[in-house]
């Protein structure tokens, strides 16, 4: 079994939603990253355990010296392991909450933005057509990109759960609900840098 934190964050995409209405889209299966009200990120993932390489035991064991390593470098208690659950077959679910997107880049390398679209268009170069979620028209950049609008930028396959209504997508999401999404890169994007907007 790889590191956690390559399991989890992999690849590039970018996720545009309206600001923070209430309420929560869940999905209930795969790997998910959650964006709370107030910043913080839940990050759960779902796999099947290669006892060849770990028990459960070694596996959590080697979760907690990661989240240590981590606050260690960060210099405050950013991340914690939340759940930890493998049952007899194997099958793990883990749950890593984060203070912030910055904490949760520090803990599992790659991309990951949480803001203003704006910002993540000057930073990403968040460019091209957007399908509009509300009347499946396509549109611009422009049409979708203010200070009012609210963008995820993450680096994986995994389904998004968002605290805002979901406006507008690319071709590498797919609509779940209102505030959640699954990314899924093809194997040809997940070495470019490649946004998706919702």
């Amino acid at each position: 079994m790889k590191k956690i934190s390559q399991i989890i964050f992999v690849l590039l995409a970018a996720v545009m939603l309206a600001g923070c209405a209430g309420g929560n889209g869940v999905a209930e299966q795969g790997d998910s990253v959650q964006i709370a009200k107030d910043g913080s990120v839940t990050g759960t993932l779902v796999d099947v355990l290669d006892q060849s390489y770990y028990n459960s035991d070694e596996l959590k064991t080697m979760i907690e010296t990661e989240v240590a390593e981590a606050n260690t470098t960060l210099g405050t208690e950013a991340v914690t392991l939340d759940d930890y659950e493998c049952d007899s077959a194997g099958n793990v679910k883990v749950k890593v909450k984060y203070a912030d997107s910055n904490a949760y880049t520090a803990f599992n390398g790659g991309t990951f933005y949480c803001g203003d679209a704006v910002t993540a268009k000057d930073t990403y170069g968040l460019k091209g057509n957007f399908l509009d979620v509300k009347d499946g028209k396509i549109t611009t950049d422009d049409a979708v990109v203010s200070e009012d609008t609210k963008v995820v930028v993450l680096s994986e396959n995994v389904n998004i759960i968002v605290p805002g209504k979901i406006v507008a997508i690319t071709d590498n999401v797919e609509i779940i609900g209102k505030k959640s999404a699954s990314v899924s890169l093809k194997s040809e994007e997940r070495s470019e840098e490649h946004t998706s907007e919702l």
